[in-house]
């Protein structure tokens, strides 16, 4: 009887490709894990830098804020002296008591506090277009005042007092030394309305010929009339009604006429030489 074949198995070949599984299974495994440490230790630190970062910024502000709280309530921020800026011909004494501002007050109260600043300054004074407060040194409160233009000046007796930008006539006279003459002035206007109409009336008119005007005078024989001396010492007459549309012919006619003489454009257009009594009335020398 033939013997049968023999077949010789290494074991070791045989569980080979498990034994490699199972070992590149564990090595993979541990790598994964050491990823997965790594990352946690990572993100740990971030949370922990995060954390001191949050809690840095917590304990930089409670500082700043209690230590702004102590100057605050200290007298350290109280006023101990205000300058007043921009009032011309204003009381600076007058202004800031106006203001109602003392020597205890925060500095810092007036510089939020803008808007109602400048209304009751300007309640007062009408020649206030607004105020503004700002820190000057540590204690110092600067107060800048910005007046309303000025169009003109109505003589009051032996002082001017200014007529603002808005019509109103400011509570302030000045002499004759500080009116500026540029612009004009307004004599002889006992009635605020008849003020306000012929005021009215110059800002309408074309601004070359405003710059002639030296006078505006309210002694008329009618209210429809006004009468305006010019720079170079002529004296129009107009109608408040028509004056507007005839002023285009004033040059003209100026040039014809001559020097020291009567412009009327009340009706029709004409000029003739003014007398000695006219030159006096109207301050012509």
């Amino acid at each position: 009887m033939a013997k049968r074949p023999v077949t010789r198995i290494d074991p070791r070949k045989e569980l080979s490709p498990y034994l490699n599984h199972e070992f590149n299974q564990q090595r993979n495994s541990r790598k994964s894990k050491a990823k997965i440490s790594a990352s946690l230790s990572s993100l740990q630190a971030e949370r922990r830098r995060s954390l001191r970062r949050r809690l840095g910024l917590i304990m930089t502000v409670s500082i700043l804020m209690i230590a702004g709280l102590g100057f605050y309530v200290s007298p350290l921020p109280n006023i101990s002296t205000v300058k007043v800026t921009g009032a011309s011909d204003l009381p600076t004494k007058g202004i800031v008591r106006t203001s109602k501002i003392k020597a205890s007050d925060k500095v810092f109260d007036y510089i939020f506090q803008q808007k109602d600043l400048s209304q009751k300054l300007a309640k007062k004074y009408p020649e206030i277009q607004s105020a503004q407060a700002h820190l000057g040194h540590v204690n110092q409160l600067i107060l800048q005042v910005n007046e309303r233009p000025t169009v003109g000046y109505l003589k009051d007796g032996d002082v001017y007092r200014k007529i603002l930008n808005n019509g109103i006539i400011g509570s302030q006279s000045v002499n004759w030394t500080k009116v500026d003459h540029e612009k004009p002035i307004f004599v002889g206007y006992n009635k605020s309305a008849t003020l306000k109409e012929d005021l009215k009336l110059f800002d309408s008119l074309p601004e070359s010929f405003r710059k002639q005007v030296k006078l505006l005078s309210g002694n008329t024989r009618r209210d429809s009339q006004i009468i305006l001396v010019m720079k170079d010492d002529n004296v129009v007459i107009g109608n408040t009604v028509t004056l507007k549309d005839k002023i285009n012919d004033y040059n003209q006619i100026r040039l014809k006429a001559g020097k020291h003489s009567l412009i009327d454009l009340e009706i029709g257009a004409f000029s003739r030489p003014l007398t000695s009594s006219e030159k006096k009335a109207y301050g012509i020398l």
